[in-house]
Parts: C-alpha cells; sequence; structure tokens
C-alpha cells in the first residue's frame, strides 16, 4: 500500500508546478490518508541555525497560535530534534507532549488529534527542513510507516531544493520543476531523466528509483542508458560523476 502511495505522490510532483501549500494538502488528503492525517507544515533551517514555519495545511487558527514560528536548533523540540538527530519522531500522546518536551508542556494541542510525526527533509545529505504532520488516530513507531516517510521525505527534497538557494516560501511559493545546466549536453536531458540522474548519483538502484517514482525497473534502466548516450559517457559511476562535478562549478545545475 505504501509503496503505491509513494509512487502516487511521485506523480503528482511530476505532472505539474504545485506551490507549497498545494502539496501539502494533497499529503493530508490523499498520500497520508490511511494514516488519517489532518494537517501537515513544513519548517526550515536557516543559516542562523534557527527553525522557521514556512507553511501549513489545515490547521484552525487557534490550534496553532500559541506556537512560536521560529526555534533555535538547540532548543528541545520535536522539530529540533528531528534535525539534530536526522530521524523520525514519533509522538501518540497528544494533547500532552511527552515530558522531554519542557518548552511545549504549558501548550497542550487542542485540535483533538492523538498522532503526531515529523521527520527531516535533506539536501545533498544534510538536513535543512522538517515536515510535520499530525494525524486522528494513536499510531505507533513502524518501520514500514517510517520507510515511507523517508520516501516522501526525498520526494520533497528533490521537488523542493530542485534548484541551489529556492527556499519553499520564496517565489510566490511556487517551486522551479527544471534543472538548470551550463552544458548543451545536459540541457538535452528531460526532467524525468534529470530527476534520474540526480538520484543515481545519490547511489539509488534502478529498482529504488523506480519505486520512488512510480515507474518500472525497465523504464528507470532506459531511461538510464539514453541518459549516458546524452552525456556521452560509460555507465552510472561515469555519469554521477560528472553530475557531481557540475554541481562544484555551476550551484544551479540540480
Amino acid at each position: 500500500m505504501f509503496i503505491a502511495l509513494a509512487s502516487e505522490f511521485a506523480a503528482f510532483l511530476v505532472k505539474d508546478e504545485h506551490s507549497i501549500e498545494d502539496v501539502l494538502a494533497h499529503i493530508v488528503v490523499d498520500t497520508f490518508a490511511p494514516l488519517q492525517a489532518t494537517s501537515a507544515f513544513i519548517s526550515e533551517l536557516n543559516n542562523e541555525n534557527k527553525v522557521r514555519y514556512v507553511s501549513q495545511y489545515g490547521f484552525k487558527k487557534s490550534s496553532i497560535e500559541p506556537y512560536s514560528s521560529l526555534h533555535s536548533i538547540h532548543d528541545r523540540y520535536p522539530i529540533t530534534d528531528a534535525i539534530r538527530e536526522r530521524s523520525t519522531v514519533w509522538i501518540n500522546t497528544l494533547p500532552q507532549w511527552p515530558e522531554e518536551y519542557e518548552l511545549l508542556k504549558e501548550l497542550p494541542y487542542q485540535n483533538g488529534e492523538k498522532s503526531f510525526i515529523c521527520f527531516p527533509i535533506e539536501k545533498r545529505g544534510a538536513p535543512v527542513a522538517v515536515f510535520g504532520i499530525f494525524c486522528e488516530p494513536v499510531i505507533q513507531p513502524d518501520a514500514e510507516i517510517d520507510a515511507f516517510l523517508k520516501s516522501i521525505g526525498n520526494l520533497l527534497s528533490l521537488y523542493i531544493y530542485r534548484s541551489s538557494g529556492v527556499h519553499p516560501d520564496q517565489h510566490n511559493s511556487k517551486i522551479k520543476r527544471t534543472i538548470q545546466a551550463n552544458g548543451v549536453s545536459h540541457e538535452k536531458l528531460t526532467d524525468r531523466q534529470r530527476i534520474i540522474l540526480r538520484m543515481m548519483s545519490e547511489g539509488q538502484t534502478n529498482t529504488a528509483i523506480g519505486v520512488m517514482l512510480g515507474y518500472s525497473e525497465s523504464t528507470i534502466r532506459q531511461e538510464s542508458i539514453k541518459i549516458f548516450a546524452t552525456l556521452e559517457c560509460n555507465g552510472r559511476r561515469e555519469a554521477s560523476q560528472l553530475y557531481l562535478e557540475n554541481l562544484k562549478h555551476t550551484p544551479d545545475f540540480k
């Protein structure tokens, strides 16, 4: 079930250009429907080591007013823990927050949900943002769900951070879906091929890329062959090296 949901989410992202609010709405209403999700948000780590609220969907105004939109990465919150520890934080004790979060103990969550889950969004292997979602039932930590969350986090990173330096709240929350490059050969790659090339450079197998993007392993293999031909290189290793080399000299190449 979760593989199908991740594939559907990937297809949604590829189909059109969406605002962050549209993406969050789709996640809550469709992608996380089996978990009975009600609301979601994204916060981002800035250059001053502050975790800053960026966008949300589904919250009642009264339920979020008591909470600050800016936190130091060194303070103890679920979202800062997720970024610092690069791991999923599971909370199923709402409306009360766990005792370790002393800064939240006077702020019980009054929107009715029982569970809150947050996990980091990474860029180039480093956590740069956090995604949080509230769900109606009590949800226990589960390896299958955790793997599903990580796949959604990877897809969000691919979509949000497609262009270096682009943040979720810039350009009227519209995110560029194309990958820019100076070399003529790279400009001949399709959007899908550029995404596959990036995932290839991160060490993902054809099977894993297919699962995350919603294509068969055969389709990914065929696209890889086309990538190698376009870049005039011999296989995954050389293509990945070329991609990473472009990142060093052309930061906007994503």
